[in-house]
């Protein structure tokens, strides 16, 4: 496959990608406005945190990356195969779920009545349709179907946004439980939209498999195994996740919405930028892998890394510069006080740290995956989340940090997770970008983000504290001349810096995004 069809599938679920995030920005605005950051509203989003659990384990994360290269080889050999092994794996998650769910159900009626557990009892059951949906999209990606399945949590976070403006008037703690059974809705409707693409599959599937339904075959047991070591990885990461929600809930019972609010603006470049680049190149490299063509793989992995590389280090200074002002605007308003910016900046500013690790991270474990190596990618993820929480434990009790101490944390061990895999990798004899291009890049997108705090000395006077507060305008029209001065400053900046220190990045860069031109060598 050419880069330019690789950019075309980049682009593709770019759009989507950005369809769900707006979408999901929009919902995460109603709800600061409206709800602001009520005890109860922390209470949801813990409980939402608790009741996707399983999420990263049997929707997404091991089992995704587990089954693309899996998936694959079979279709490389027999397409027919590839389809029952689908339709096989797709009826055993459906008894594996809705076997957990029911025992997790009955539990939590006797795990007592506090308003965490009260919620997570109602949001639960949405785990079954949110692991169905990322099967399908696991699938899709092989397809390179991606803006279609993309449009599904558009569809969810719809239907969410409804029963925001449905719950408005009523007291937080009541309209936190009705919107807890909208979530199922949602996650319900977000399943059936990928369902058609998928039925075909499935049908096919049904057609040619040749054992009881719920038998486990070869393929099964291959995958379960090599599940298993990401299934430990991922458990330690949400263990991780869930003591995250502890230590913010002991910080402060408000914390939680902080980090929500937070975490949602860092995952909108990372998922924009850095999983867009991710998942428009693993499958092909899977591909390339499994049929043993080294030469093209190397050559598309380099051609990965370093379109990550370009495109995610210059985001993360964005991220930077515009935290403030894109808190402020989004969220500033309604219920949610000028505290609740300030607290919520300082935890993007953290987590947006994590930008190109968690990015990298994300595709060297794939490929870790794909040349069938389990063991290295759990054990940096389980040595990621010892280092963890030890931070966390300095953080919160030896330095008694607030909120933000929990984000810091967070990107500190997904630093030290990418560290790990980078050193590990050893498949592919490839270039890895120059240290000179790094520290012109560096060079550049702090010198941006220096330019975007002297706009707002001199325009707004909006980084100098009041009383432990970040100045910033308050009405509608303020907000946007001050996010948009920041856009402009931060792109004036950074391009014109980059055309004086290193003028070829600038092509290499538009190469990379564009791939108006087949290449096979990236050198900058």
């Amino acid at each position: 496959m050419g880069y330019r069809q690789i950019s075309k599938y980049a682009r593709h679920f770019f759009s989507g990608t950005l369809l769900s995030r707006v979408s999901g920005m929009a919902r995460d605005i109603g709800m600061a406005a409206i709800f602001g950051d009520h005890p109860s509203v922390a209470a949801f989003m813990v409980a939402f945190r608790f009741s996707h659990f399983l999420r990263r384990i049997l929707g997404e994360g091991a089992l995704q990356s587990v089954f693309i290269p899996h998936y694959e080889e079979l279709r490389l050999k027999d397409e027919k195969k590839a389809s029952a092994f689908f339709f096989r794996l797709y009826a055993l998650l459906i008894t594996l779920l809705v076997s957990i769910v029911m025992i997790v159900e009955a539990a939590s009626l006797a795990g007592g009545h506090s308003e965490v557990v009260h919620l997570f009892s109602w949001m639960f059951p949405s785990l079954i349709f949110i692991c169905l949906y990322g099967l399908n999209l696991s699938l899709l990606q092989c397809r390179n179907s991606f803006f279609s399945s993309s449009i599904a949590p558009f569809a969810c976070n719809a239907v969410w946004i409804l029963a925001i403006f449905l719950f408005a008037k009523m007291d937080t703690p009541q309209a936190m439980v009705n919107l807890a059974i909208f979530t199922i809705i949602g996650f319900v409707v977000q399943w059936a939209i990928t369902l058609p693409q998928t039925f075909k599959v499935l049908k096919e599937g049904r057609e040619h498999f040749e054992r009881p339904l719920l038998s486990l075959p070869p393929e099964i047991r291959t995958i379960g195994k090599a599940t298993l070591f990401g299934l430990i990885g991922v458990t330690a990461v949400q263990i991780n996740s869930f003591l995250d929600m502890v230590f913010a809930r002991w910080v402060d019972l408000k914390g939680p919405v902080y980090l929500w609010y937070a975490i949602r603006l860092e995952q909108l470049p990372l998922a924009l930028v850095g999983f867009a680049c991710v998942y428009s190149i693993v499958p092909s490299l899977s591909r390339l892998i499994k049929a043993g063509d080294t030469e093209k793989a190397k050559e598309l992995f380099s051609f990965g890394y370093q379109r990550i590389f370009l495109l995610v280090l210059p985001s993360t200074f964005a991220l930077f510069a515009m935290s403030f002002a894109s808190v402020n605007l989004l969220f500033g308003r309604g219920q949610f006080s000028q505290f609740a910016v300030t607290e919520t900046t300082l935890c993007l500013w953290a987590y947006g740290l994590s930008l190109l690790p968690s990015t990298l991270t994300v595709y060297l474990s794939s490929l870790f995956y794909a040349y069938g190596n389990f063991r290295t990618p759990t054990y940096a993820s389980i040595t990621s989340v010892g280092a963890n929480i030890l931070f966390n434990a300095l953080f919160v009790f030896a330095l008694h940090w607030g909120a933000i101490s929990i984000a810091l944390s967070t990107s500190l061990s997904a630093l030290i997770n990418c560290w790990i895999l980078k050193r590990a990798f050893s498949y592919l004899d490839v270039q890895y970008p120059k240290i000179s291009s790094f520290w012109s890049l560096f060079a550049v997108g702090a010198l941006a983000f220096l330019g975007c705090i002297l706009y707002d000395k001199v325009f707004f006077n909006a980084f100098f504290f009041e009383q432990g507060l970040f100045l910033a305008p308050s009405s509608l029209s303020g907000q946007c001349l001050h996010f948009l001065g920041q856009l402009a400053s931060f792109c004036a900046i950074f391009g014109l810096g980059l055309l004086l220190i290193q003028k070829e990045m600038v092509y290499t860069l538009k190469n990379l995004i564009f791939a108006k031109k087949e290449f096979k060598t990236l050198d900058f």
